[in-house]
């Protein structure tokens, strides 16, 4: 029981600090075609668990001027068009293995599994020494009418197609 509870803390430790990194991804990157009527900037994942940790970590944060909002989805392609950013964990991997169409317009598309950019998504989260680093595709980026600012890109490893 007790090392299932440290296992459960240390799941939401590292959901905690990966909420923090896509709250900096967001305030660094630039969507094309984010509207000007927008009332909220939207973390999207279909992950309850990780869902549940932003809200607490996220609580209060704006980004550009604009509360966030984190709601969880089905992934569908109608539901994640509600989407600015979308995270995909481990645990649900499988189910956006089988989405057919994974490129979303204007949605950042992060994961944290071995290939998730080859698989269509933008970032990926990897633990290097202990620590959470992550690799970022600016072509996949681009592609999804998003750029990201040259601070984030020095920070990451960038993968190039």
């Amino acid at each position: 029981m007790l090392i299932i509870s440290q296992s459960a803390s240390a799941i939401e430790k590292e959901y905690a600090l990966k909420a923090g990194f896509l709250f900096n991804f967001a305030r660094y990157g630039e969507w094309n075609n984010h509207s000007n009527t927008a009332t909220s900037f939207t973390l999207c994942s279909p992950d309850s668990s990780f869902i549940n940790t932003s809200r607490t970590v996220l609580s209060g944060r704006k980004v550009n001027k604009l509360p966030i909002k984190n709601i969880e989805v089905i992934l569908t392609e109608s539901d994640l068009t509600l989407c600015d950013i979308l995270f995909i964990t481990a645990d649900t991997l499988e189910s956006w293995q089988q989405l057919n169409d994974k490129h979303l317009s204007d949605v950042m598309i992060v994961g944290e599994t071995d290939n998730f950019i080859q698989q269509g998504g933008h970032i990926r989260f990897f633990l290097s020494g202990g620590k959470i680093r992550f690799e970022v595709s600016p072509d996949r980026l681009t592609l999804s009418g998003i750029t990201m600012s040259s601070k984030v890109l020095r920070l990451g490893r960038v993968v190039n197609d």
